[in-house]
């Protein structure tokens, strides 16, 4: 997917003035790059279609009653924000790190988003479960659904994606844990995948 075809994909999905939200975002993330290393400086020219709608195609994977979205290890706002721009609940992005903190409550701020920044590692945060469960490059799938236990719930959704490795995951996350697992294939990219995970239990409390 081009820059161009990623706009004209956003633009068809999305009203004008969400779309000027996410351009604002883009010019957020430009600028703060030169900061902190939010993102690869190679992929600035391609912020639309590897970033900004790499995470937007997630709306669209979402089940239309959930109001609760958490998102794993934020970092540059991606998925984070950009669900936050997208989604009509609140997002919850967990960040570890105090600087990619700050600079994701600054972009809330300055977008004036339904969101919050917890900055701590996933597995001290704290709340209650939610409806969907994202993480774009953090950790392998059996590792995240383990560090999420704490804030999921039986009907969480979690959306994950995982470039080239989603098949080889889900073989990997059915060793361990019951639920339906299965992958979508990304529009920005026909070799990477989103992994959906629903009815996430681990294989030994399910034999209980």
């Amino acid at each position: 997917m081009t820059e161009n075809d990623a706009r004209d994909w956003a633009a068809s999905q999305f009203p004008a003035s969400t779309i000027d939200r996410l351009d604002r975002f883009a010019t957020i993330v430009t600028r703060e790059t030169e900061r902190q290393n939010l993102i690869a400086p190679s992929t600035i020219p391609l912020i639309w279609s590897r970033h900004i709608v790499d995470s937007a195609q997630l709306l669209a994977l979402a089940p239309a009653s959930a109001s609760t979205w958490l998102d794993v290890g934020t970092g540059a706002g991606f998925p984070g924000i950009v669900a936050a721009i997208l989604f009509s609940g609140h997002v919850t992005m967990v960040e570890p790190r105090a600087k990619r903190a700050s600079f994701l409550r600054e972009a809330v701020t300055a977008l004036d988003l339904d969101a919050t920044v917890d900055q701590s590692r996933i597995e001290n945060a704290h709340g209650a479960a939610c409806d969907i469960i994202s993480a774009r490059a953090v950790a392998s799938v059996d590792a995240l659904l383990t560090m999420t236990a704490h804030l999921r719930a039986p009907l969480t959704t979690y959306l994950l994606p995982r470039g080239r490795t989603g098949e080889d995951e889900i073989v990997k996350a059915r060793a361990g844990w019951h639920g339906t697992f299965h992958v979508e294939q990304s529009i920005t990219d026909p070799a990477s995948t989103i992994l959906i995970a629903t009815g996430v239990r681990t294989r030994c409390s399910a034999s209980r």
